[in-house]
């Protein structure tokens, strides 16, 4: 597995110059600068403190004056776009750390007459720091661009030598991520088999549900820590007032695949989730911890996000059954709280049909797997005899997917009554039943056409074609529900679903 391509800063504490650090990109290096005060955890952060905050950021984007640097943007891989004069980065006001574009003259002279070096921003990469869902104060207008000529302290950018910006931005590639920390950070980094699980949990005077809220269950999955942090913030300065019952919070899950960038660490946290008396992967340790956790628990609240295109949604368990399979009392209350939580898909049926999936794998020819490949965290939480929802907030690193978020933890707060707050109203629109997979037999065969979860299929349409060219063909109206373009051998090319008769 591969991590995802990062910018690292690395600036030394014992150092007098506290603006002073080391940029790099693989193996190439630049010195470059930070803010004048030093680094703060991202947290501390405040607009104006003259810091840089500590952490792991995303690069979307970068401008350009096209009319300094006509020839700059020509061969880049990474995405950048000519700036214009009507373009503000708003440092106050409801559009704080937006990009803007000024609406009246006067926004531009006020802009234009600002006591900066504009040539040191001829080249700009704006880093995704309280961008997603920006928290006015706690800091603005942070990006990366050429540094004064003496190399001094910036307001909390990084600064690199001007004449280095060039050679900078043909090492950028699209997906890039900025590591801001001491160097002598960089040594436990590597010692992830042993790094603890951060709990934080907050306990309401008063009697009530225990809930909790998981992130990073895969490590790529950025939008969940995101959303879970911003919520213990407000826990932790009054703005949530924790009054009934409990909610733990974990932010990240897997700091293995979180910190690697990837979706897995040693295997799949999210399959084959239970208790091994000899764990034999990271995983397995870390799983060992998380059934414990949600054995203490009533409800789970488990957020994810996805790879490709599509809009949110949530996974929910089975109706109530006594069966051997998934055995559960408690669907309305989950398919309440599902529908409480601000989207307007739910899916269910995934154990039946991943069963189904197995046995088809086995009779082709393919290694064997247990059912039990098909329990993650909400499956052991219907185990242990709590309810619990999985819920997809949009494309991986989209700041839209942390709002989803942020949104269904208040949503969920207030519908179990931890808080003092409205009842959030039911939102689902749409709820499909898994019924049927398709299997990848042999090389070759294939996704037909470009599908997202939850996108309506009419009975008879080309879903998939076999390596030979036979169509495989929506047996009614229904709904694509996974599709992998990328299915190999042995995996699910997409699985089928039909309007559910269940309402929530």
């Amino acid at each position: 597995m591969t991590s995802a391509p990062t910018i690292r800063v690395r600036v030394p504490r014992k150092n007098g110059e506290l603006h002073l650090g080391t940029l790099s990109i693989g193996q190439w290096q630049t010195p470059c600068t930070v803010g004048a005060a030093g680094l703060i955890q991202a947290s501390l952060k405040r607009e104006g403190d003259k810091r840089t905050p500590i952490g792991i950021f995303p690069l979307r984007y970068g401008l350009f004056n096209e009319s300094a640097r006509p020839d700059f943007a020509h061969n880049l891989a990474f995405p950048f776009v000519p700036m214009s004069d009507g373009m503000i980065w708003e440092e106050n006001g409801e559009a704080y750390n937006r990009l803007v574009y000024a609406e009246d003259d006067q926004r531009i002279h006020d802009r234009l007459q600002r006591p900066r070096d504009e040539a040191l921003f001829e080249v700009v990469v704006p880093i995704g720091f309280n961008d997603a869902m920006p928290e006015v104060g706690r800091g603005s207008a942070l990006f990366i661009h050429a540094a004064s000529a003496d190399m001094s302290g910036t307001a909390g950018c990084i600064g690199i030598p001007a004449d280095r910006i060039s050679e900078f931005s043909q090492h950028l590639k699209p997906g890039m991520l900025i590591d801001i920390n001491y160097d002598d950070t960089d040594a436990p980094l590597h010692h992830t088999e042993t790094t603890p699980l951060e709990v934080v949990r907050f306990i309401g005077l008063e009697r009530g549900p225990r809930l909790i809220i998981i992130g990073a269950v895969h490590g790529n999955e950025i939008c969940g820590p995101q959303a879970i942090l911003k919520a213990i913030s407000d826990c932790r300065t009054g703005r949530l007032n924790i009054r009934r019952g409990e909610v733990t919070f974990v932010p990240v899950a897997n700091m293995k695949a979180y910190r690697q960038g990837t979706r897995e660490g040693d295997r799949n946290l999210n399959r084959d989730l239970r208790e091994k008396t000899i764990p034999a992967d990271y995983e397995d340790k870390v799983g060992n911890r998380i059934c414990a956790l949600l054995r203490e628990h009533d409800v789970l609240l488990d957020i994810h996000s996805f790879r490709g295109k599509g809009e949110p949604f949530i996974f929910a368990g089975p109706p109530d059954n006594r069966g051997l399979m998934e055995t559960f009392r408690f669907a309305s209350q989950e398919g309440a709280f599902a529908a409480s939580l601000g989207v307007q898909v739910v899916i269910h049926g995934w154990l039946d049909v991943y069963e189904r999936f197995l046995n088809e794998r086995k009779q082709l020819g393919f290694t064997d797997k247990l059912i039990s490949e098909g329990v993650g965290t909400t499956e052991y939480m219907r185990f242990s005899g709590g309810y619990g929802v999985t819920l997809e907030c949009g494309t991986h690193e989209d700041p839209a997917a942390v709002e989803v978020g942020y949104r269904a933890i208040l949503n969920a707060l207030a519908h179990l009554g931890l808080i003092e707050a409205p009842l959030p109203k039911a939102s689902v629109e749409k709820v499909i039943q898994i019924v049927d997979v398709v299997l990848c037999r042999e090389n070759g065969d294939s996704l037909e056409g470009s599908w997202k979860t939850g996108d309506s299929v009419p009975s008879g349409a080309v879903i998939a074609r076999r390596a030979n060219g036979d169509p495989v063909t929506a047996p009614r109206a229904g709904y694509i529900v996974f599709p992998n373009a990328n299915a190999v051998p042995g995996d699910g090319i997409c699985y089928f679903g039909i309007d559910s008769p269940r309402t929530l």
